[in-house]
């Protein structure tokens, strides 16, 4: 109908970021739907478990949808999710690899899913309460995303396996907010009840047992009895369990005349924790793959840009040489706990160019751009 308002389908994951969002639409003036999506099947009444995985989340996004006046629909993706999110985050870990499911369910799921739904609504534009900007590229040929306002919650590198289709209907109303307190007041003033709902914890799905805990749930073979090993070869440890470490890891390790002791690899296979001093930590390159270039095309030649090897971490200046399945990346300084598994996400600036999973560092100084 002519004269009607834009329409837009909200991702509501029932904590305060998702409300604020959709508050925050409404206000512009779109005609707002929620969906909430039921990610897990067992154990998904638990209440002691809160995060966007849960019953309660359930509860908060439509409760929240019914303050706002605004339809709300729940979507059962907890097939989808295990095949596609929890199936590969054990398997990951079976590898001896610290994976990254929230890029991974974004990606593969959450913004497919919205989009999907949006379609049978007929709605272009879908939303969610991710800290995060996009813009028309100079050409308007593509829509680049770009970091947060907020720079402490930014989520632009949760964001960099988006495709474009997706990007070009997606609206972040979060990314123009200057801090969560903003977040939190503004869902105050809209007589939200989750406007101090604590924030979800980083993996939703694992629940109060802690990563180790799922992981032997689903993967006992990750927590049969091993080895810990020295960088000389020496035996000079045991452990009960690969799961229960990652690369970097000072905690539950011996202790050693020529000072503390840190992960730096990880023998899933053989049930093997390698360890070192704190400098086998550091290293000047990394090897990418399953690469998406998120706001450009593929580079030809090399780029000096920026890095970050963990959703948290400081963005490195590096250079990086992109083939067709890899991208190498050599740092201009040394970086701490370069993990397997892990997304890295290159900057230019505020802009994501895009980004992959770490599998190696590079075979030799020669394979560094």
């Amino acid at each position: 109908m002519s004269g009607s308002p834009p329409s837009v389908v909200v991702g509501m994951s029932g904590g305060v970021d998702s409300a604020v969002a959709a508050a925050l639409l409404i206000r512009r003036g779109y005609a707002a739907v929620g969906v909430t999506m039921r990610l897990l099947a067992e154990g998904a009444g638990d209440e002691s478990v809160r995060g966007c995985c849960s019953l309660a989340a359930v509860q908060d996004a439509r409760e929240t949808c019914a303050h706002l006046g605004m339809p709300h629909y729940v979507v059962d993706l907890s097939h989808d999710f295990t095949r596609l999110v929890v199936e590969p985050f054990v398997a990951g870990y079976a590898g001896g690899v610290t994976p990254n499911p929230c890029t991974v369910c974004n990606a593969a799921l959450r913004f497919e899913a919205l989009a999907r739904f949006a379609d049978t609504l007929g709605v272009e534009h879908i939303a969610t309460g991710h800290y995060a900007r996009t813009r028309p590229s100079a050409t308007a040929a593509r829509t680049e995303l770009l970091t947060a306002v907020c720079a402490a919650k930014d989520q632009s590198y949760m964001l960099y396996g988006l495709s474009q289709e997706h990007l070009r209907r997606a609206v972040f109303p979060l990314g123009d907010v200057a801090s969560k307190e903003v977040t939190r007041s503004l869902a105050a003033d809209a007589g939200l009840h989750v406007a101090h709902r604590s924030d979800s914890q980083d993996v939703c799905f694992v629940g109060p047992e802690g990563v180790a805990g799922f992981l032997a749930q689903r993967a006992g073979e990750l927590f049969r009895p091993g080895e810990i090993v020295d960088e000389q070869g020496h035996v000079i440890g045991a452990h009960d369990g690969v799961g229960g470490f990652t690369v970097g890891q000072r905690r539950r390790l011996p202790a050693s005349a020529r000072g503390p002791l840190f992960v730096t690899r990880i023998g899933a296979t053989n049930a093997t924790v390698h360890v070192g001093p704190v400098g086998r930590l550091y290293t000047r390159g990394l090897v990418a793959r399953s690469m998406n270039w998120v706001s450009i095309e593929r580079p030809s030649d090399q780029l000096a840009v920026q890095a970050r090897i963990r959703y948290n971490a400081q963005a490195a200046a590096c250079v990086i040489r992109a083939g067709p399945d890899e991208v190498e990346c050599r740092f201009d300084a040394p970086q701490r706990a370069v993990t397997p598994g892990q997304a890295v996400v290159f900057y230019d600036g505020d802009r994501v160019l895009g980004g992959g999973v770490i599998d190696r560092e590079p075979d030799s100084e020669e394979d560094h751009p």
